[in-house]
């Protein structure tokens, strides 16, 4: 992976999709380092993974994507799609410009989709897997259909960020700064990216493949969100061989946020064990 020790500028791949390199790693380990690629999910961008970063950068070179639609890679809805492996697709091209031949892929919410997607049709490229909030079938996840009608209504896509916030955050618990911050994330995409996502993410059913992800697999579960229920949690365990799952019952759905240090304590173990 070729780039400076310390870079969060945005760049771009060849296709456009936006993306943030940081490499606080011990300057002698080269290029011998496997690097930690993070993907967000809906309606957030790559800086949202900057206090794992900081909390990991120590570990191995690290590259957080932008989805497209979001942040950098806002200009790339100009051809949306509802294929999941369009959105892989996007990953690929970050790993292919930085020369990433394998990574240890994080990812939340749909962005764990999308990881899990990566898993099962290029093997070769993901050393292990870590996913948030994540559901591997999208006719499974909870309380998201009304929201492409609710977008399309005047003033929606505040009602789409107040849901998502509500189910994402508890607001005695959490600082205000932080839901600030998502919530403007939130409301910087564009309405019909919304609807796209959440219909890519709708008709997607990775169930017939999952024995397919052979390589390690951390599960880090919220046990208050309202969308990814316990269900699809225990299905994933009983199909993947090598897996393990980590409980926050009290944590809502942007668990990677609101738990950040926790969560990525359990990554840094997660990618030692597996080496």
């Amino acid at each position: 992976m070729q780039t400076d020790r310390i870079d969060l500028a945005l760049q771009h791949s060849p296709k456009g999709v936006g993306f943030r390199t940081a490499n606080l790693s011990d300057p002698w380990a080269g290029e011998s380092l496997t690097p930690i690629v993070f993907q967000h999910g809906l309606g957030l961008n790559s800086l949202a993974w900057l206090p794992w970063m900081r909390r990991v950068g120590g570990e191995r070179p690290m590259v957080s994507i932008d989805m497209r639609g979001h942040g950098g890679s806002a200009s790339m809805w100009e051809a949306p799609s509802l294929e999941v492996s369009d959105y892989a697709g996007d990953i690929l091209d970050v790993l292919d410009m930085l020369k990433i031949d394998r990574c240890h892929f994080v990812g939340e919410s749909f962005g764990g989709t999308t990881g899990l997607y990566l898993g099962i049709h290029a093997p070769d490229r993901i050393e292990t897997i870590t996913v948030a909030s994540t559901g591997w079938r999208g006719d499974m996840v909870n309380n998201i259909s009304d929201w492409p009608a609710t977008l399309k209504e005047v003033g929606g896509l505040k009602r789409w960020s107040d849901a998502i916030k509500a189910g994402s955050f508890d607001p005695e618990t959490v600082p205000a700064p932080l839901i600030d911050w998502a919530e403007a994330a939130h409301l910087s995409v564009e309405p019909e990216v919304v609807i796209g996502i959440v219909l890519s993410l709708r008709q997607a059913n990775l169930g017939p493949d999952l024995e397919k992800l052979t390589m390690p697999i951390l599960n880090l579960v919220a046990g208050q969100s309202p969308f990814v229920d316990t269900a699809q949690h225990g299905e994933l365990g009983r199909h993947v061989p090598n897996y393990r799952q980590v409980d926050f019952p009290l944590a809502k759905h942007r668990l990677f946020m609101t738990h950040a240090a926790d969560c990525a304590d359990e990554f840094v173990k997660h990618i030692r064990s597996a080496s």
